[in-house]
């Protein structure tokens, strides 16, 4: 538990807890709470004060718009994806501290999943007394490859720090492995085996809308989907990238230089954020200017690589995902 005087102090342990792989389908249609999943693969929201942004996915495409129901108002759903398998949400306008009752529907109001509790942070002036985070990085990896934990032995740590109730999550980056030209990583995007699992992508095509979009979301899809599945449905998420979230390790030698991100980097990278996990909701004390803000093609104000977590007057949390922004390049 987060006091005031002791955020500072929390602020450097960060990195504490490790987590890494699973698979894309591998997940149960009911949790181990009794919440019945229905057709829902995975859920991951973000809140702010006064909004709720949630991305989703489903085992099944939808052939028609979904709604999320938000303390009854219905939000329509956004498709993310080609063939309506990932769908986003975005409900404004909200009140501050307050809990909502949730649920998905189809387009004639059958629900897809059991109704679900997601409360909104503190007005901005508002003084609560405490902040429970849940705090960790390196969550990615897939079972298929077997290089990292196995998913159920990452579900379990997940499991565990849910326990403790967090008000939010800060998962810090590499929620994903898959590098296709570094070599120190030794993440082995570029293998045989993953060619088997995925298939090979096309760097001088579109990463959405082309067959690309099949190979990222069998790249992606199990490191992300078995392992949050529902699990953070009531839990805030706040989302980093990091290197390998852009398919390569930070790495630069006489042969190749990483960062900055070429096209099919900076693609792949927003591809898998705009699918998976929620971006930054706008903040009073954010310019909307900031690189990677206020893009065409993502909902309105949202940041892709600059959050806050502002939790009231008691905590500003700022997150930078520098690799976007950065250059390997010189002595």
């Amino acid at each position: 538990m987060i006091q005031r005087r002791d955020l500072l102090t929390g602020a450097a342990a960060t990195g504490a807890l490790s987590l890494l792989p699973l698979d894309l389908h591998g997940t149960s249609r009911a949790a181990d709470d009794g919440w019945n999943a229905g057709l829902v693969a995975h859920l991951l929201p973000t809140v702010s004060h006064d909004r709720i942004l949630l991305k989703a996915s489903f085992h099944e495409p939808l052939k028609e718009i979904p709604f999320l129901h938000v303390g009854g108002r219905p939000i329509v759903g956004e498709r993310t994806d080609r063939e309506g398998f990932f769908w986003q949400f975005d409900a404004a306008g909200l009140d501050p501290s307050r809990p909502y009752a949730l649920v998905l529907t189809d387009a004639r109001g059958r629900p897809l999943c059991d109704e679900w509790p997601l409360a909104t942070f503190p007005a901005t002036d508002d003084q609560p007394k405490q902040l429970r985070l849940l705090i960790f990085t390196c969550a990615g990896g897939h079972d298929g490859l077997g290089k990292h934990l196995p998913v159920s032995t990452r579900v379990r740590l997940l499991r565990r720090g849910l326990s403790f109730r967090p008000d939010a999550i800060i998962a810090n980056g590499d929620h994903v492995y898959w590098d296709l030209r570094t070599r120190r990583g030794n993440q082995s995007g570029s293998s045989a085996e993953a060619a088997v699992i995925a298939g090979r992508f096309d760097r001088t095509a579109p990463v959405l809308g082309s067959p690309n979009e099949a190979v990222l979301k069998k790249a992606v899809g199990p490191q992300i989907v078995p392992l949050y599945a529902a699990l953070c449905r009531s839990t805030p998420v706040f989302f980093m990238q990091d290197d390998h979230d852009y398919f390569e390790n930070d790495e630069a030698d006489d042969r190749f230089i990483s960062f900055p991100p070429d096209a099919f980097m900076m693609a792949a990278g927003r591809a898998s954020q705009h699918l998976y996990y929620p971006e930054f909701l706008p903040d009073p004390m954010r310019p909307l200017g900031l690189a990677s803000a206020s893009a065409a093609d993502r909902p309105a104000r949202v940041s892709e690589s600059y959050g806050t977590l502002r939790y009231g007057r008691l905590a500003e949390v700022l997150m930078y995902d520098c690799r976007r922004h950065l250059t390997m390049h010189g002595p």
